[in-house]
């Protein structure tokens, strides 16, 4: 059996974001490595149809907004495990770390 990406693609769990927030999902969740981490500076660089950082900058802020990405340093982000993960790895250690990762944000903010 392979390790495949599993993505959830419930229309209902995407309503809450934008359009363009939306058409960052699919290459968020197939670029994320296997433990569901991306750095966001080569995200935004294989991404190439949104050229202003303003623009990032709104669209980045939406998605942590709506638990699809919690941050982990200052150039690593994290996926929703809820979103999408790897057949190869734990579902509940990412799970685990994602909740974690996002009681830690909570605490700095």
């Amino acid at each position: 059996m392979s390790a495949g990406k599993y993505i959830n693609a419930d229309p209902v769990s995407s309503n809450k974001l934008s359009r363009v927030g939306c058409a960052l999902l699919l290459p968020l969740m197939l670029l994320a490595d296997k433990d569901n981490m991306i750095n966001k500076k080569s995200f935004t660089k294989s991404v190439g149809w949104i050229r202003d950082y303003r623009t990032w900058n709104k669209y980045w802020t939406e998605l942590v907004k709506e638990n699809v990405l919690v941050r982990l340093d200052k150039k690593i982000w994290m996926v929703s495990p809820y979103e999408c993960y790897t057949g190869g790895v734990s579902r509940m250690y990412l799970i685990n770390k994602w909740d974690e990762a996002r009681d830690a944000d909570y605490t700095i903010s």
